[in-house]
């Protein structure tokens, strides 16, 4: 586990950790499911689903055995709807405002890596954070690798002047701790996301946090 002294900068996962933007991703995943004459799926379905990119998303959204064409055309109607109606249903977690300005004014660098369309990742924030207190906002812009992979993490310490040592990632899925741990950042899962505890400590939570305002005080706050 790292030393909790050494951080300087806490970077966040977007959907299930900042905002709760389930109720808008099962939307817009049902929209796809429909236009392409699908079965849709329930929320309690979606919360299992996300985590890996829109892609797999809509892969595991789909009924098993859908011909790829009609896979292709429901993630391209999903494309085109999600970043329109993304901030339709989304709301925010209790506490994280304030937790955010804790962290902000204790002195921490803060930023924000989603696997999400880069593009839409930015238009949640800023409708949700308009006086964003984040320094970078990243996602997938069909450049950067994607979580977890390890290079992603590289990268985001090179923009950030961090060491791994210096760096918490804060996440609610099992991609997040996954990453955090092959970078060797300190991996801090938050529970009321889209994933059981069981699972943040088995993929390498090095901390778990129950409550927005858990995180200011698990840095000594």
């Amino acid at each position: 586990m790292n030393d909790l002294q050494k951080i300087r900068a806490i970077v966040f996962d977007l959907d299930g950790t900042l905002l709760d933007t389930l109720p808008d991703i099962g939307a817009g995943s049902n929209a796809a499911l429909r236009h392409s004459g699908l079965p849709e799926r329930s929320l309690a379905v979606y919360r299992k689903l996300v985590g890996n990119g829109i892609r797999t998303l809509i892969h595991r959204a789909v009924p098993d055995g859908t011909p790829d064409d009609v896979y292709e055309q429901t993630l391209a109607y999903y494309l085109q709807y999600y970043p329109e109606h993304c901030t339709v249903h989304t709301k925010f977690y209790p506490g994280i405002e304030q937790m955010l300005a804790t962290l902000k004014g204790a002195g921490y660098t803060l930023g924000v890596l989603s696997n999400k369309t880069e593009k839409t990742a930015v238009r949640i924030i800023e409708h949700f954070f308009p006086r964003s207190p984040f320094q970078l906002v990243w996602g997938n812009n069909g450049v950067r690798p994607l979580k977890p992979n390890p290079s992603a993490g590289k990268l985001l310490c090179e923009e950030l002047g961090v060491s791994p040592e210096e760096l918490m990632y804060v996440g609610d899925g099992d991609t997040d701790m996954e990453f955090a741990s092959r970078n060797g950042f300190f991996a801090a899962g938050v529970t009321w996301g889209y994933r059981d505890r069981e699972v943040l400590t088995s993929c390498g939570a090095d901390a778990l946090v129950d409550s927005a305002e858990q995180l200011p005080k698990l840095l000594g706050l």
